[in-house]
């Protein structure tokens, strides 16, 4: 079928509930890595979509993460190499790039007899067969719940649980500049569901390791700042601090906390590339610097993927970042 593409819709239309509305077999089909953003929107719509009565599989290319062992139906979600069909409904959410699926989106082409494509990233390539991309939602989170309001399915306390980690998340705590009215709201509603705002936040940012601060502090000791103050970066050797430690905290996030810095970056050597996190403030877009180097996200929040060593890729990344910043000095 050729693609149905929405643009800026807060609310789901017919045409994106249609796939939901029967039942069958769904694949909540997760990009690399997977964060608390995909998972808990992956989990809140297929634990939903089960409670209809579907039979839902979930996975992707990686396993996830420990620290988020505590989001109800995590222990389902797989390790998927090779995809077994029939099924009736792909699902994708928060992933803007089929490409983040290592291969795994070509063979749900295959054995899958839709595929639904949910997001709140500006630059999505709308590869679905149903695109629902709402560019004014702060967070994909959001786009799950309306979702699930419109098919009339119950808020459980997991799926709620799910949903407003999701949210929280993708926010980054509720800090940036997209959140809305809207999005309090719904974080309201899926408290009153049975979502835990405490127990969300102590199991994210109060479970580090015994040895987690010593990483953390080795790591913290490579952050630079620029001369005139506007830019911030962090450039990890690979093997300098274990991956758990990088995968566990928001490293980019320290650099950015100095308050002259404008924008903030996290270059991680692995496997001969650099993967790049990009932070602003909201008078740089980082989502256009990002893809400079064929990588996106949002305006304050965005990443990408340099091939070729650490040092070379520091030196062309800031150079970008130092042409984006003095571009906004003038602007």
């Amino acid at each position: 079928m050729s693609p149905i593409v929405e643009h800026s819709t807060p609310v789901p239309s017919a045409a994106v509930l249609g796939p939901f509305g029967g039942g069958g077999h769904a694949l909540m089909l997760g990009h690399v890595h997977p964060d608390a953003d995909v998972l808990g929107t992956l989990l809140a719509l297929g634990l939903a979509l089960e409670g209809r009565g579907w039979t839902v599989t979930y996975g992707g290319p990686h396993p996830a993460p420990a620290l988020l062992a505590f989001l109800p139906g995590v222990e389902r979600y797989r390790t998927l190499t090779m995809l077994d069909g029939p099924i009736d409904v792909v699902v994708l959410t928060d992933c803007p790039n089929p490409q983040r699926t290592e291969g795994l989106i070509e063979q749900a082409r295959r054995v899958g007899k839709l595929i639904v494509n949910i997001d709140h990233h500006p630059d999505n390539r709308r590869y679905g067969d149903v695109n629902w991309v709402d560019t004014s939602a702060a967070a994909t989170g959001e786009m799950i719940y309306e979702l699930l309001t419109a098919l009339g399915a119950p808020l459980t306390p997991a799926v709620a649980t799910n949903l407003f980690t999701a949210i929280h998340t993708d926010t980054g705590s509720f800090r940036y500049s997209n959140v809305t009215p809207r999005t309090f709201a719904i974080a309201a509603a899926l408290v009153a569901a049975g979502a835990r705002p405490e127990v969300v936040s102590e199991s994210l940012y109060e479970r580090r390791a015994p040895d987690a601060l010593r990483w953390l502090g080795e790591a913290l000791t490579r952050v630079e700042i620029s001369e005139d103050g506007r830019l911030g970066w962090l450039a990890l050797p690979t093997g300098l601090v274990p991956e758990r430690i990088v995968e566990s905290e928001e490293l980019v996030n320290y650099p950015r906390s100095v308050a002259s810095v404008r924008v903030a970056c996290l270059l991680r050597e692995r496997d001969g590339e650099v993967k790049v996190s990009l932070r602003g403030k909201g008078d740089v877009d980082v989502q256009k610097i990002a893809a400079q180097f064929g990588g996106g996200g949002h305006v304050n929040a965005a990443g990408c993927t340099v091939i070729g060593p650490l040092p070379e890729a520091t030196r062309v990344v800031l150079a970008a970042v130092r042409r984006a910043v003095d571009g906004s000095r003038m602007s």
